[in-house]
């Protein structure tokens, strides 16, 4: 074991601190250090005493002595002890200084999960063998611990990791030095811990020779998948120079990539026990960061929002607001595009453009990466048999791969369909609503598409009527927290959007989930000082590096001082490399916007606020006044037919739009708030 002295505590600490017992006296405090004390996992815990008594110190779990674990921290003035043997679930850890005593209650949970994600996902199959760690122990793909070392070789001009067998044996010929943050020049030797946690592969690279920093870097994957299986990830998934060579602790795990399992509770109860496994071998760190682009986005904005204390501060690239409220946007391109190829002729390529909001492409690139897996039943990359899979005529009662599906334990099964409930809906949108007010199509045009767009059946097949949202789906997207509301430990969280512009390519990253995330914070609290966005052009390596590496030390210098850098104002880099300070803003003036430019949403082309996160909206009777042309009266009672019970008020929330019901919050929940709207 590797329990270093412990000198920081971050704000998981402080949490442990509000949510543990109430000591008994002021000369007598005890605190879990690493986790919540009712979220324990591993069957033991770090503990922290402080006293003011001269007597010795006595503690006890569940009666039994464990003093002897305890030690004298001085850099923290207190008693630091890895306390073990704990039962699977309530423990009592008593405590006692003279004629001071106090008591702490512990829930110990299995370090194969779940904690709050509710129940493991089936099947599950297992990918240990794969990832180097050996033939699972154990039905939830459990493997021994195995330690690795690396070294960074200076055989190549970027560098490269190779490995080493004996860190204390000859230095090879090739091995360099890197200079941590804290002024330490070492050898460039990393030392690469992997296990299972929680059913995931996970990996903790730390500089050996006493090189880490005591601050955390932990990055998280992209997409937005669905698979049955543990995922594979081989020991140098975790060998990360931006983050090594600085002296930070680097983390990764298979259930922090959102094309494994696209599910941010998962992801947010594996940080929380993968880093509660970190404190009690490596220490407490100062802060932890966390890093990562698209669904890696995703999972920093939900944990940051669900899970307050595990993450300090956020690096996100290509932004996404979260998985659920984009998915109208992404799965109205499968709609459109299929209603566009009726008519190509009159549907060009700008009208096309227009009515979608997306830059050219755009609309195309969503369809085809994502449409099934986040709509239909996805018979490809589930990571199961075939033969296991669904199909409503083949295979009924088979696996259902879509990302919808692993979210069961938030949105609960239709008693009908025995499937997650669904939340799509497209009922009143007025799609291409702002290309008829701004003269980009006709109103022949507008009418056709909204009559002919269609919606999606339970098994996200095609039709004709448009989608209607299950709505206890609706109502638990918002309270669970699976929709990003800019609620829980959001507002407070520093955080640095940084991103290549890839608007221009088609591309699903776009420019304008940036002022998504901005609006809904703007909503929340009123402001967004904290939030920072930065953009670059594609296609450079060089200045792509040196925007990533300006990002972490940006991010460095403001969770070290608790303030704001001069460096963490909103900009962009020129071709050439010249940095350009000013406010970013959706379409405003300034040289960003004009090398930049932001496009936009089939929703927000509908009428949709920026914070984009109407999944169903509210209705009101058709009014001519809402748009710039003038309808004839027979066209007005088409409008109508086409939207017999009236099209969207965005004015209003959503439909089941409700404020998130708290943190940490443990799935199913039981009491769900009440149905509103």
């Amino acid at each position: 074991m590797l329990l270093q002295p412990v000198r920081f505590c971050s704000s998981l600490c402080i949490l442990s601190c509000l949510l543990g017992a109430a000591p008994k006296t002021d000369a007598l405090t005890a605190i879990v250090l690493s986790s919540r004390p009712d979220m324990v996992s591993g069957n033991d815990a770090l503990i922290e005493i402080k006293t003011t008594a001269a007597q010795k110190l006595q503690v006890k779990v569940n009666g039994r002595d464990v003093s002897q674990v305890f030690h004298a921290d001085a850099i923290r003035g207190s008693m630091i002890g890895l306390v073990g043997g704990l039962r699977a679930g309530a423990n009592t850890v008593t405590v006692k200084a003279g004629s001071a005593t106090t008591k702490l209650q512990l829930v110990n949970h299995p370090i194969a999960g779940p904690i709050v994600s509710g129940d493991h996902l089936k099947p599950y199959f297992c990918n240990t063998e794969e990832s180097g760690l050996g033939k699972s122990l154990d039905a939830d793909c459990s493997a021994a611990t195995k330690v690795e070392y690396f070294y960074r070789s200076n055989e190549t001009a970027s560098g490269s990791f190779k490995p080493l067998a004996d860190p204390k044996g000859a230095r090879p010929a090739d091995l360099v030095q890197t200079t941590t943050t804290e002024g330490k020049t070492i050898p460039y030797i990393v030392r690469v811990e992997s296990g299972t946690i929680n059913r995931a592969i996970y990996h903790i690279a730390i500089l050996d020779e006493a090189g880490w920093n005591h601050r955390i870097v932990y990055s998280f994957g992209g997409g937005c998948g669905t698979s049955y299986t543990q995922g594979k990830s081989p020991a140098t998934t975790v060998l990360f120079d931006p983050a090594l060579s600085r002296g930070f602790a680097h983390i990764t795990s298979t259930q922090n990539v959102m094309q494994q399992h696209c599910n941010d509770n998962l992801s947010g109860e594996a940080v929380m026990m993968i880093k509660e496994h970190f404190i009690k071998t490596y220490g407490v760190p100062a802060w932890t960061m966390g890093f990562g682009g698209s669904g890696g986005s995703i999972q920093q904005l939900l944990i940051a929002q669900n899970f307050p204390g595990l993450l300090d501060g956020l690096l996100p690239s290509l932004t996404f607001p979260d998985s659920t409220s984009i998915r109208p946007d992404v799965s109205d391109c499968r709609l459109l595009n299929k209603f566009f190829a009726t008519d190509p002729t009159t549907w060009t390529k700008d009208k096309q453009t227009a009515a979608a909001g997306y830059s050219a492409g755009t609309c195309s690139a969503w369809d085809r990466s994502f449409a099934d897996t986040i709509v239909a039943a996805n018979v490809k990359g589930c990571g199961i048999a075939p033969e296991l899979v669904y199909d409503p005529v083949k295979n009924p009662k088979g696996v259902r791969c879509t990302t919808w599906d692993t979210n069961v334990a938030t949105y609960g099964r239709d008693p009908v369909t025995g499937f997650a409930r669904q939340a799509m809906d497209n009922i009143g949108v007025q799609y291409a609503l702002k290309a008829l007010n701004n003269g980009q199509i006709t109103k022949r045009e507008f009418i056709d598409l909204n009559r002919g767009v269609g919606g999606y059946d339970r098994d996200g097949v095609r039709r004709d009527e448009r989608a209607s949202a299950d709505l206890e789906a609706l109502k638990m997207a918002y309270v669970a927290g699976r929709i990003n509301s800019a609620a829980g430990g959001l507002p407070s969280i520093p955080m640095l959007h940084y991103r290549s512009y890839n608007d221009a390519l088609g591309d699903i990253h776009d420019h304008v989930r940036d002022f998504v995330v901005r609006e809904r914070l703007r909503r929340a609290t009123g402001g967004y000082d904290h939030q920072i966005i930065w953009v670059y052009p594609n296609g450079n390596r060089q200045i792509a590096g040196k925007v990533t590496g300006l990002a972490i030390d940006t991010m460095s210098q403001w969770l070290d001082s608790h303030v704001k850098p001069a460096a963490a104002v909103d900009g962009c880099w020129t071709v050439d490399g010249t940095r350009i300070d000013e406010p970013a803003t959706l379409d405003g003036p300034g040289k960003c916007n004009q090398l930049y430019p932001s496009h936009s949403t089939p929703r927000l082309t509908a009428g949709a606020p920026l914070t984009d996160d109407i999944m169903k909206c509210q209705l009101k009777p058709i009014d001519a006044k809402d748009y710039t042309v003038k309808f004839t009266d027979a066209e007005l009672h088409q409008l109508r037919q086409v939207f017999p019970a009236g099209v969207c008020d965005y004015s209003k929330p959503g439909v089941m739009q409700l404020p998130l019901a708290g943190t940490y919050l443990v799935l199913p929940l039981s009491e769900p708030p009440a149905a509103t709207h």
